[in-house]
């Protein structure tokens, strides 16, 4: 219980700090100045400012897929990109950040290795194939960049008609795979 305050009162931290300054001038001693802790209780739940980033919206993602019994609905992506828009002042300058943490490239991974173990579950696989493997990667790799572009304005989307575009361009064997009827 303590621990998850403490995460949280990071996340809190974080967030208002990208209120004022760019996610790159952010570093861990100003987090705790501002908190009033030392950077050892810092360290104790997070490597980085970028891994208490992904902790951010690993934490958020994950509630919503529970919330929806481990499928993979439109709603299901809709509720997250609602909650990204919520808080894109923080998302928009975390993802601005292309160092080799960077928040783009956890959050890429983790949709390619959400995709592949469902892909390979469905499959009865234990490695895929070369196509598929790219389908999979190409999809994120696009999710990642439109919601960049989503989040600094640039595709005027709502949460939903982009969630309903994210879904249309899926490769249909991450559909078959997360049991979307196409």
């Amino acid at each position: 219980m303590l621990k998850t305050y403490t995460k949280e009162l990071f996340e809190k931290t974080i967030i208002d700090m990208t209120k004022e300054m760019s996610f790159e001038k952010i570093r861990v001693k100003d987090i705790c100045e501002r908190i009033g802790c030392d950077r050892q209780t810092f360290y104790y739940h997070f490597r980085d400012k970028y891994d208490l980033a992904a902790w951010i919206f690993t934490k958020e993602y994950e509630g919503i897929l529970r919330s929806t019994n481990g499928k993979f609905p439109e709603e299901h992506a809709a509720i997250t990109l609602r909650h990204m828009y919520q808080f894109r002042s923080f998302y928009r300058k975390a993802f601005s950040d292309q160092s080799q943490n960077a928040i783009s490239k956890y959050i890429y991974n983790y949709y390619v290795n959400l995709g592949t173990n469902a892909v390979k579950k469905i499959l009865n696989m234990d490695t895929l194939d070369l196509e598929i493997v790219y389908s999979i990667k190409s999809h994120a790799y696009a999710c990642i960049g439109h919601t960049i572009e989503w989040l600094n304005g640039t595709e005027k989307y709502t949460p939903e008609e982009f969630a309903r575009l994210q879904y249309l361009t899926m490769p249909q064997i991450l559909k078959k795979a997360y049991g979307i009827k196409s």
